[in-house]
Parts: C-alpha cells; sequence; structure tokens
C-alpha cells in the first residue's frame, strides 16, 4: 500500500540551518521517516552555519533591506567573496554599490 502524503498547507522559505533545527525537534518526539532522515542527513552535511548563529544573521541582513529570499540564500551558501555576493544579489532589479556589497560581507563575516 503506497502511503499518502500529507496536504500542503502553506509555505515557507527556510534556511538549511532551520531546516535542520525542525528536523532534530521532530527527531526529538518521534522516529523519522527514511526521506526525513535523508533530508536531516543532507541539512547535517551541508548547514555551514548553527541555527542561532543563522536567524541573528538572517534578522539583521532582512534589517539591512535584502528581501528573504537572497538573505535564506546567503544563509545556506555563507559566501566569502564580493564576487559571491554579487552573484547571489543578481536575479535583484536593484544594482548594489561595492560598498553595498562590502557591508553585506562584513555583516555575514560577524556570524561565520
Amino acid at each position: 500500500m503506497v502511503k499518502k502524503l500529507p496536504k500542503i498547507s502553506s509555505e515557507k522559505i527556510i534556511s538549511i540551518p532551520e531546516l535542520k533545527k525542525i528536523l532534530e525537534d521532530i527527531q526529538a518526539k518521534r522516529e523519522l521517516s527514511s526521506i526525513e532522515r535523508v533530508t536531516l542527513e543532507y541539512a547535517t552535511r551541508h548547514s555551514k552555519i548553527d541555527y542561532e548563529k543563522g536567524e541573528n544573521l538572517k534578522k539583521e541582513l532582512l534589517d539591512y533591506g535584502l528581501p528573504e529570499e537572497v538573505v535564506v540564500q546567503i544563509v545556506n551558501i555563507m559566501p566569502k567573496s564580493i564576487e559571491e555576493i554579487r552573484s547571489i544579489l543578481a536575479p535583484l532589479s536593484k544594482v548594489f554599490t561595492t560598498d553595498e556589497i562590502k557591508k553585506i560581507k562584513e555583516i555575514i563575516e560577524k556570524y561565520r
């Protein structure tokens, strides 16, 4: 018998550290399904920052005025260079100056 997946009632953009924390919280309450286990393994391997630092970085970048989608990608990737940051910001209609990108880099470095 094929198990039905639950209906999606809402969507939210989350970072890899957030995903990891959510799955760890679920794991503390019950056994994870196979897909949840694989996803937790992925999140554990690819998370570049812990949950608290990620949330603080996310808040600071949102306060700086960056859109949530971009902020989540920055938290996921934790770019090290101005070029990496510029490529993450490229899809936005706003053109960022080098000084603005340097400021974003400074914010990221505080949480590394």
